[in-house]
């Protein structure tokens, strides 16, 4: 027997060094986080790291035979589906993509959000996929606080949440709603925006619901559940104004998007899958709340709770969270040295509300500032932001791991449902380790940098000769831009080769 395949070996600390050197993109992250840390922590980092791992994975496989009471990290099987457990299976996946235009020292900010919606299985091309996106200029909106870095993410994060509630609108037999990246992001960062005006909403809406009637009912459903529930809870001296005015506060419109979201979702039976998932993640919050606390209590019970002090020659590792910032450790570097292809972790409850208090936001059209509390959009409560689960799954030996997130409220069954088709989706791209049809999406939203340089040329024409006539308008530069934008379903196919 090959020793790579000898289990025993495999938990030596020898083995893990062999498993990491076949594996570059662990090696260099190590090599990586070797220059970042204390200089004091950088002597023997790999060594230690593998030490460290093949203790690990000895207790892992000391539960898994029934020697030890409590497993270190609980395990699922994601690779026992096949293609024929999904046969027929409509399924959507979607992502967006930000353009930019440089001319004359401005750069109009171009969104589009693509979906591509595919049923598992069918032969007949025209029957089996079909492509839509949905374009929005920034420049046209006139809430949102445009000087913020994070202006972008907020249009962007609305834009997707309108384009999945759209599929699932107009798909009575969706049975899974993918989202490339995150299902709910940290959303405190985005506390703080100028509302967005009935404007704005009229402009999203326009783009994302084919029926007008079902646009104006979703906009008036907000802004009744804002009169009534979210603003006299989180600005109460001025909801009154707020409702009157007719304005929307970006987060409570995320939330309340949120909330339709699995609204809709629970009208169908059975109810449709939806996840986010995250390629390439940086979070540490598995190890922090799930894997290393076990490993400190099993520490001290054992009275050695100086282990990785000694180990590192350290004097202050002697908490989860001080371990992670002083090694560097995340959970994606972390999961790839345990789990083996087609492996899952457990699944933990994901903290998305840190920094959700008090704080102050700017109202359209006025130059002062009102104090807005944002707690109230925390779970639980009946206009808060959904919980979301999650776990990671292990697709290929050469890529790390993928985090899936999916809602909490939509049932036990919905995170391993949807870790199972991202397990399946992604081995059709074994090296890259990512669901084929959100890298489709991706493709097919991206706007690329040939087309809008070749747009930014056209748009230099249309002013340089609009200028001279005496014809240039907001309104005339807009069209352009939606017309750059637009093109064709599947423009990306006839990008140039590379």
């Amino acid at each position: 027997m090959n020793r790579r395949d000898d289990q025993d070996y495999r938990l030596t600390e020898q083995g893990v060094r062999e498993d990491l050197q076949r594996q570059p993109h662990l090696l260099m992250k190590l090599a990586e986080n070797s220059l970042t840390v204390a200089e004091s922590l950088r002597d023997n980092y790999f060594k230690n790291t593998a030490q460290f791992v093949s203790a690990l994975r000895r207790a892992m496989y000391q539960a898994a035979r029934g020697q030890r009471t409590e497993p270190l990290l609980r395990t699922v099987e994601a690779d026992h589906t096949d293609w024929s457990d999904v046969q027929g299976e409509v399924v959507t996946f979607m992502d967006g993509g930000v353009g930019e235009v440089e001319f004359s020292g401005q750069v109009p900010i171009l969104l589009r959000v693509g979906s591509y919606s595919v049923r598992t299985g069918e032969r007949r091309l025209a029957e089996r996929e079909q492509f839509g996106y949905y374009p929005v200029i920034l420049g046209d909106l006139e809430g949102g606080s445009k000087e913020r870095r994070d202006f972008v993410d907020i249009v962007r994060i609305t834009a997707e949440l309108l384009g999945g509630l759209s599929a699932m609108v107009r798909n009575p037999d969706l049975r899974v709603l993918m989202f490339h990246g995150p299902l709910t992001y940290l959303v405190g960062v985005y506390a703080g925006h100028t509302p967005f005006t009935e404007k704005d909403i009229d402009l999203f809406l326009s783009q994302y619901a084919q029926n007008p009637e079902l646009a104006r009912q979703l906009k008036e459903d907000f802004l009744q559940e804002a009169r009534l529930k979210i603003y006299p809870r989180t600005v109460p001296e001025r909801s009154d104004e707020l409702a009157q005015r007719k304005l929307f506060e970006p987060l409570s419109w995320m939330s309340f998007l949120y909330r339709r979201l699995i609204q809709e979702a629970r009208r169908r039976s059975p109810v449709p899958i939806i996840a986010g998932v995250v390629e390439r993640g940086t979070l540490s919050e598995f190890s922090k709340e799930v894997l290393l606390p076990r490993i400190f209590l099993g520490l001290r019970q054992k009275e050695n709770i100086n282990y990785f002090n000694e180990m590192y020659g350290r004097t202050d590792l002697t908490s989860p969270d001080a371990l992670l910032k002083r090694l560097g450790y995340t959970d994606t570097l972390l999961l790839s040295m345990l789990l083996t292809p087609g492996q899952a972790s457990e699944s933990w409850s994901i903290d998305k509300f840190k920094g959700l208090r008090g704080g102050q936001i700017s109202l359209p059209g006025e130059a002062f500032r009102t104090d807005f509390d944002w707690s109230p959009l925390k779970p639980p409560g009946s206009f808060a932001f959904p919980s979301v689960r999650g776990c990671y799954v292990h697709v290929s030996e050469t890529t790390e791991p993928v985090r899936v997130e999916v809602f909490e409220d939509l049932g036990e069954d919905q995170i391993w449902e949807a870790t199972r088709r991202v397990y399946l989706y992604s081995r059709l791209l074994p090296g890259y380790g990512f669901p084929v049809g959100l890298d489709i999406a991706d493709k097919h939203a991206h706007v690329p940098a040939w087309l809008t340089d070749a747009y930014g040329k056209l748009i230099r024409h249309h002013l340089g000769v609009s200028l001279q006539r005496g014809e240039i308008s907001d309104a005339e530069m807009r069209r352009i831009l939606v017309q750059a934008i637009y093109m064709t379903h599947r423009d990306w196919l006839f990008r140039p080769t590379v």
